[in-house]
């Protein structure tokens, strides 16, 4: 998430937030995002904050799998 991003240094690691993938999505007017590779520190409710993150900055599905989750688009 973006509040994590210096905790995580996501940025130095090459990854982004929930948010800044969120806006490249929308940027190039994709269709659907989904969003893994993320950071376990909170797993019981991984999927709720990056939905709601991601829906301030992208407006179409979003998927954020757990492991071994199969996506059909």
């Amino acid at each position: 998430m973006d509040s994590e991003a210096d905790i995580f240094k996501t940025y130095e690691k090459m990854h982004s937030t929930v948010k800044t993938a969120s806006e490249i999505a929308t940027s190039l007017n994709v269709k659907n995002l989904v969003l893994y590779h993320a950071s376990d520190n909170d797993l019981k409710n991984r999927k709720r904050l990056y939905t709601e993150e991601a829906k301030q900055y992208f407006n179409g599905n979003i998927y954020v799998p757990d492991d071994l989750d199969v996506i059909k688009l």
